[in-house]
């Protein structure tokens, strides 16, 4: 549910609950004020109940875990209020609202026809599936045959093959010192 249609259903929630008590109008920034108290104890509700859930090692909070949310926040006194408000003659009942935009049906993806069944198969049997799902279709490119493309693509192949034969030896062959003997030492000090 989107933002707008949460607000036009707290909107209508909380003018239903103004036309329980006696209300025939309000001005729209009283309504909108009343309207962001609803959802700020909503929200705080909801916070609450579901860190009872989570500290109790559930994924979903129980009637429980809201009513220890209601009691932390001082809205629950006994159970037998809550339940005598819940039960009251002169509750209102709210239509759905209706949403702005309707939502578009989105269509399934179908490629090709499904073809009927044979005369010889029963009808009991399964519709066969879309024709893509068994009907041949390559998959992989078709090789280049011309000659020159060939050919480059063959020259880059061994220019990149003698490239990690060179990295190769050098990283596996053996390696020689510049300075096998104290004579050809280039450094000042001796060795001890």
């Amino acid at each position: 549910m989107d933002k707008s249609m949460e607000r036009k259903f707290l909107k209508t929630t909380v003018a239903g609950i103004l036309m329980e008590i006696g209300f025939q109008a309000t001005e729209p920034a009283a309504l909108e004020t009343l309207v962001e108290m609803l959802y700020s104890v909503l929200s705080q509700m909801g916070n609450s109940s579901r860190r009872y859930a989570e500290i109790a090692g559930r994924l979903e909070p129980l009637g429980a875990d809201v009513m220890m949310g209601l009691i932390d926040m001082g809205l629950f006194k006994n159970a037998s209020s809550l339940l005598a408000y819940a039960k009251r003659s002169n509750r209102a009942v709210l239509p759905s609202p209706i949403p702005s935009v309707q939502p578009r049906q989105t269509s399934n993806l179908q490629a090709g026809t499904r073809l009927p069944h044979p005369s010889y198969m029963p009808s009991y049997m399964p519709a066969f599936p879309d024709p893509h799902a068994y009907i041949r279709t390559p998959t992989h490119k078709q090789p280049v045959t011309e000659y020159e493309a060939i050919r480059e693509k063959s020259a880059i192949q061994k220019h990149e093959l003698e490239k990690s034969l060179i990295k190769f030896l050098i990283k596996t062959g053996p390696t020689e010192s510049l300075f096998l003997n104290q004579e050809n030492d280039c450094f000042a000090c001796k060795y001890q």
